[in-house]
């Protein structure tokens, strides 16, 4: 499945092979939040639900800053899908540690006049949470897919100067 976080699309492939597994099945197939007894929960504070919102979006532009800071060129979109999927895994369970920092970020984001949360201090903070959060595997992860996207880039760049 691809959920893009940025804009709260799924990709249109993978919601038609969906609807076609559903309908082999002859039934609902449920992926993803397991809402069951939680759901009057989130109906009753749909605000705390477009808040969790609001912070994805905040943590993935930061994540995206961060690599912009880097430059890393061709190699940018490779790293910001890696990191992306990485960091929403990450944060599935954060340590109270991350999730006393992260509801700081939100209720500066939310307390600032239209939802700005780009102050330096506090970006800069952002942005070294982010690199803790993630291991040095992931990190590893990330550069090693950059770098493959470049390679790929290249050997493509040569291989069509070859044939012209």
């Amino acid at each position: 499945m691809h959920f893009d976080w940025e804009t709260f699309t799924y990709d249109s492939e993978w919601l038609r092979e969906a609807v076609r597994i559903e309908d082999e099945a002859d039934c609902d197939i449920s992926a993803g939040f397991d809402w069951g007894a939680n759901l009057g929960a989130v109906m009753a504070h749909p605000e705390r639900y477009s808040q969790l919102a609001r912070l994805r979006s905040i943590v993935i532009r930061e994540f995206k800053e961060l690599l912009v800071d880097w430059n890393l060129g061709v190699g940018a979109e490779a790293a910001l899908i890696c990191g992306r999927g990485l960091l929403m895994e990450r944060l599935l369970h954060p340590t109270p540690e991350v999730q006393e920092r992260l509801l700081a970020v939100l209720e500066k984001d939310l307390a600032s006049p239209e939802g700005d949360s780009s102050s330096k201090p506090l970006r800069a903070g952002l942005q070294e949470l982010l690199q803790g959060i993630l291991t040095p595997e992931d990190w590893e992860l990330i550069a090693v897919t950059a770098g493959n996207s470049v390679r790929e880039q290249v050997i493509e760049r040569v291989q069509t100067a070859k044939t012209a």
